[in-house]
């Protein structure tokens, strides 16, 4: 039994230097393999039980092979970008197919010698495809996992080919939560602006903006250049207006091509059930020729039934034709700058509040006043208009031409207006601030008759703007701080000041007159009230002004808060509205983020004397440009370079690691799977939670070291022939036996 036993395990000691060969030989054909793990092979003895003190049954050993996939390799530089190395633990997550199906086996590799193939896949020399998280725009969406790169938030999206956004899961591998990274689908881009970073200082040595004396300071603009969804690029004018001490507001006007932009408050103090406070509002009308007879254009300021405007060849401008239209005779225009010109003139005598349409050459601005309505206007039947384009039908696509110039949030101002109907009867009496205004067919304008009442004359008069102008004029030769009392069209509108007391009025003109004061969330319609010069915003005492700061700052020229951080714009040119919408079922957020800096930090607005001056101005949209190549970052994002000198993240490439990565079963192809053994992987973000980085423009060498291996070749070729000594001698001695038994 015992030379039996010797025999076997010398058998065993072949078996076990053949296994050992064999890994050698793998090595050492795979020293120049990127990725490639060696293997070494490790031998345990096979033990016989001794059942007798006074012999020894031989055993043998037995191979036991070890992958040392956890050992890194070194990494060398190469020219191409697509190459990848990792440095520290992890795998890149591959599949034999771009799609994969249920019948494909997701692998892991470190061989990161990815190529185009000739359908724009990434793969490596195995043909296995990378596969990788696709990123898109942040939508605001809370389903969405999110990447942050630079100051611009992305999320781990896609689109499906019906159109429909995927939120990817990031901790699942399956191909609807990993995709193929394909260069050919980049194609050319443009980028909608969605953040906007202005630093610059506003003067605090600056006067409190007066309108009537501009050139003595305090209003400042800067421009900033952003893209709609088309690629077009528009100028964005940034206005800052000085309030008060250490307040300034913020107005941003229209660019051309839109139909409105709201400014919107913070969202960190929003009061109204979480929807931001509009700060403010603009809209326009643009003509792109003069309009033809018959073309409709409505306005609904909130009075009444809108009205009608019609472009017509007749009538006088600004009566009613028989269609019960607002007459804006065209016949003699020359030039759309005249037709602007006659349509102002229609609007001041029929709308209320008319000085917020500013006729500006070829347009006409509307910019929301703190007492004004919301502005409804319907363009559909105005097709020379620009913004008959407007507000698409979600279900047609179809422009509706509808849009609408939002009212100012009531919680922010602390106003009053006086809306006349109609002409006054001759006799009638106002009352503001216990003057007595009396409205009188006799006498001069803004003097004082036998009743002590002064004299408002509006004799024949039946335009309800001039009286207001009239009244105006009163008002300026009677009253103290005039200024803060604002004719527009039919409306005085009442603002109050910096330093002026409250204001009492006492109105018994109705249905002449509708009186409506507005202040601290509410908008009530009073015949008699009093006007105060301070009210409360978030619990804040607003005191002096009529209207929130956009900006306050501290004593050390730093802000102390904001109160406006988002643009809401409208486009009228078929590019995708930057507004709060819904996308597959799912909210999400497309304004434009205006971030003016951190509270208390000098790194955005500053309030210092000196001059104004802007520091920086930064956006993150871009107009078209061609794919031109990628670059890959340490984190794995994939950020595709185009030639307009833009750029844009599209993927990130995940690392997968494993509690026993020795324990995977190795195939064809450099590639790895995952077994009982090596446990199950977890996704990880290059550069996080225990996985390595990714080098880009380099690769990981095989871990072969020849000198090592031949060493073993030669210990293990010796180690072969004395196993084959102890069966040949076994052998001997067994023919001995033989002999002796003859």
């Amino acid at each position: 039994m015992s030379l039996y036993g010797a025999l076997f395990s010398g058998v065993s000691g072949l078996a076990a230097q053949s296994s050992a060969m064999s890994a050698i030989a793998d090595n050492i054909t795979n020293v120049n393999t990127i990725g490639y793990k060696g293997t070494s092979v490790n031998f345990q003895t096979l033990v016989t039980k001794q059942t007798s003190l006074t012999t020894y049954s031989a055993g043998g050993a037995q191979p036991k092979p070890r992958a040392n996939i956890d050992i890194q390799g070194l990494l060398s530089a190469t020219s191409s970008s697509t190459d990848l190395g990792i440095s520290g633990s992890g795998f890149f997550v591959v599949n034999e197919a771009a799609n994969p199906g249920s019948g494909n086996v997701w692998g892991y590799t470190r061989a990161g010698s990815f190529k185009l193939d000739n359908q724009g896949f990434l793969t490596n020399v195995s043909g296995y495809y990378l596969q990788a998280w696709p990123l898109s725009t942040y939508d605001g969406s809370a389903s969405a996992s999110l990447v942050r790169v630079g100051d611009n938030v992305y999320m781990k999206a896609y689109q499906d080919s019906n159109g429909i956004t995927t939120y990817v899961n990031d901790n699942i591998i399956d191909s609807r939560n990993l995709k193929p990274i394909n260069l050919n689908e980049i194609g050319g881009t443009a980028t909608a602006t969605q953040n906007i970073r202005v630093g610059a200082n506003l003067p605090a040595d600056d006067p409190v903006f007066d309108a009537s004396n501009a050139s003595a300071g305090g209003r400042h603009s800067l421009a900033v250049l952003i893209y709609d969804s088309l690629g077009n690029d528009h100028n964005l004018n940034v206005q800052y207006t000085k309030q008060s001490s250490n307040s300034w507001g913020v107005d941003v006007e229209i660019p051309s091509g839109a139909a409105t932009i709201t400014t919107y408050g913070n969202r960190e103090v929003a009061t109204d059930s979480g929807q931001e406070d509009v700060y403010a509002a603009r809209g326009q009308i643009e003509f792109s020729k003069i309009p033809s007879y018959g073309e409709l254009l409505s306005i609904d300021d909130g009075h009444g039934a809108a009205k009608v405007f019609e472009f017509t060849n007749s009538g006088a401008t600004g009566t009613v034709n028989g269609a019960g239209n607002i007459i804006v005779n065209i016949s003699t225009v020359t030039s759309i700058a005249d037709v602007i010109g006659d349509m102002k003139t229609a609007i001041d005598a029929t709308l209320r509040d008319s000085d917020r349409f500013v006729a500006n050459g070829a347009k006409m601005d509307i910019i929301q006043s703190a007492t004004g309505d919301a502005i409804t206007i319907d363009a559909s039947g105005c097709l020379s208009c620009l913004q008959s384009q407007c507000n698409a039908n979600e279900t047609t696509g179809i422009p509706t031409g509808i849009y609408k110039v939002e009212a100012i949030d009531e919680a922010l101002k602390n106003v009053a207006r006086f809306d006349f109907d109609t002409a006054p009867a001759v006799g009638a009496t106002m009352d503001i601030n216990g003057t007595t205004f009396e409205f009188t067919n006799a006498g001069t304008t803004g003097q004082i008759n036998g009743g002590g009442n002064v004299i408002v004359n509006i004799n024949g008069v039946t335009d309800p703007s001039v009286v207001v102008s009239s009244l105006k004029t009163a008002i300026d030769a009677n009253l103290s701080e005039s200024g803060r009392f604002v004719a527009s069209g039919r409306t005085l509108n009442i603002l109050q000041s910096n330093s002026g007391a409250d204001i009492t009025y006492d109105i018994a003109l109705s249905p002449t007159v509708t009186a409506t004061y507005t202040s601290e969330g509410a908008s009530n319609t009073l015949d008699t009230g009093t006007i105060t010069n301070s009210f409360t915003f978030n619990t804040s005492s607003q005191e002096n002004g009529y209207i929130v700061p956009a900006v306050r700052f501290n004593s050390d020229g730093t802000p102390k808060y904001f109160n406006v951080d988002s643009v809401e714009i409208q486009w009228a040119n078929g590019a995708e509205d930057m507004e709060e919408t819904v996308k597959n079922g799912q909210n999400v957020d497309l304004r434009i983020d205006l971030f003016l800096g951190n509270t208390s930090t000098a790194d955005g607005l500053t309030h210092l004397s000196g001059d104004f001056a802007a520091n920086y101005i930064t956006q993150d949209g871009a107009k078209f440009g061609n794919f031109a190549g990628v670059s890959i970052g340490s984190d794995g994002i994939v950020t595709a370079l185009f030639d307009n000198g833009e750029t844009r993240p599209v993927a990130q490439i995940p690392l997968a690691t494993f509690v026993n990565p020795n324990g995977m079963e190795a195939r064809t192809g450099n590639t790895w799977i995952e077994t009982d053994s090596s446990g199950q992987p977890t996704v990880r973000t290059a550069g996080s939670g225990g996985a390595g980085t990714i080098n880009s423009a380099s690769l990981e060498a095989s871990t072969v070291d020849l000198g090592t291996e031949f060493t073993y070749l030669i210990t293990t070729q010796r180690a072969y022939s004395a196993s084959a000594k102890v069966i040949t001698t076994s052998d001997e001695m067994l023919d001995e036996l033989v002999r002796i038994k003859r």
